[in-house]
C-alpha cells in the first residue's frame, strides 16, 4: 500500500510539473491592421487585431495595452485630423482609450488597472481579438491621394506600443510583434452617388475567392448601416461598417486571408432591411 502510495504521489508531483511547464512561456502575439476602408472621401476605418500564436506553451490573459502607429500625415490634405474608436471586443474595463494624434503617431492610450476576476484571454484563432476598430477623419474635402503607410511603432525609441498580462497575480510586460496585412492604400467605398430606388445586397465578387473579395449594396435613404461578417456558427468575425450612409451604391472589401477555407456569412442592417447572404473563401 505505501508503494501504491509513493507511486501515486510521485505521478501527481509529475503531472503538476508537466502543467506547470507547459504553460510556463511567455506568450507571444502577433498585431494586425486588418479591413482598412475608406467609408467616404474624408473618413477612413481600420480594425487593430491582437492574435495568442503559442497557445499550445502559454496563456495570454490580456491585463493593459497601449497601440501606437506610425502613419503619412500628408494624407489630411491640409485639414485637422481627428483619430477616434468605434468599437473594440475587449471587455469595457479592458479597452485602451484616448485616442490622439501627435504628428505622424496614432496613438491610443493604456487602459487603467481593471479588476483581476474577470480579465479576457486573447484569442488564437485568425485573426484573434479586435482590439479596437478605429476612424480617422480630415476636415479636408477629401484625404490626399497619398500612400497612408501603416507601421506600429514596436520600440526600443518612446513612445511605442505596449503589451502586458497578468501572470502569477502581477502585471508583467510582454513583447509585442507586428504584421501589416493591408496594402494600407484604403479602397474607396462610396461608388456612386445617384440615389438607388430600393435596398439591395448583391452577392459578393469574386465567389469563391481567395483571400479577399467586394461586397456591394444600396442604400436608397440615410441610415444607420451594419455590415458584419459571421463564420459557420454565427459568430461575427469582422465589422465592415457601422454607421449612418448617405444614400448611394456602396462596395466593401473583406480581406480573409487569417481565415481557414470553408462558408461564411455576411449581412447588412439598415432599418428595417435585413439580408443574409453566403459567400465561400477557398484556400
Amino acid at each position: 500500500m505505501k508503494i501504491f502510495n509513493s507511486k501515486f504521489a510521485l505521478a501527481v508531483l509529475v503531472s503538476l510539473i508537466a502543467f506547470n511547464f507547459a504553460f510556463s512561456n511567455d506568450p507571444t502575439s502577433k498585431l494586425t491592421i486588418q479591413n482598412l476602408n475608406k467609408t467616404s472621401d474624408n473618413t477612413l476605418e481600420f480594425d487593430i487585431y491582437l492574435q495568442h500564436t503559442n497557445p499550445a506553451d502559454s496563456k495570454f490573459v490580456y491585463m493593459l495595452g497601449q497601440y501606437l502607429i506610425d502613419f503619412n500625415s500628408d494624407i489630411a490634405n491640409g485639414g485637422e485630423l481627428t483619430y477616434s474608436i468605434i468599437g473594440s471586443g475587449l471587455p469595457e474595463a479592458s479597452r485602451p482609450t484616448k485616442p490622439s494624434i501627435d504628428k505622424n503617431i496614432l496613438r491610443i492610450a493604456v487602459n487603467s488597472i481593471p479588476p483581476t476576476d474577470n480579465l479576457p484571454e486573447i484569442s488564437s484563432k485568425a485573426p484573434g481579438t479586435l482590439i479596437a476598430k478605429v476612424r480617422l477623419t480630415t476636415s479636408a474635402k477629401a484625404f490626399a491621394d497619398v500612400p497612408l503607410n501603416l507601421n506600429f511603432r514596436l520600440g526600443p525609441e518612446n513612445p511605442y506600443t505596449k503589451l502586458s498580462i497578468f501572470e502569477d497575480g502581477k502585471i508583467k510586460e510582454v513583447p509585442a510583434f507586428a504584421e501589416t496585412t493591408e496594402d494600407n492604400n484604403p479602397e474607396g467605398n462610396l461608388v456612386s452617388s445617384v440615389v438607388p430606388t430600393e435596398y439591395a445586397l448583391m452577392q459578393n465578387y469574386p465567389n469563391p475567392f481567395n483571400p479577399e473579395t467586394k461586397i456591394n449594396f444600396d442604400l436608397p435613404n440615410p441610415s444607420n448601416v451594419k455590415l458584419a461578417i459571421y463564420d459557420i456558427t454565427g459568430k461575427e468575425i469582422a465589422l465592415l461598417v457601422n454607421e449612418k450612409l448617405e444614400p448611394g451604391s456602396y462596395s466593401f472589401k473583406w480581406n480573409g486571408a487569417g481565415f481557414a477555407s470553408g462558408m461564411y456569412f455576411y449581412r447588412i442592417q439598415s432599418g428595417d432591411f435585413v439580408q443574409t447572404r453566403k459567400m465561400v473563401l477557398v484556400k
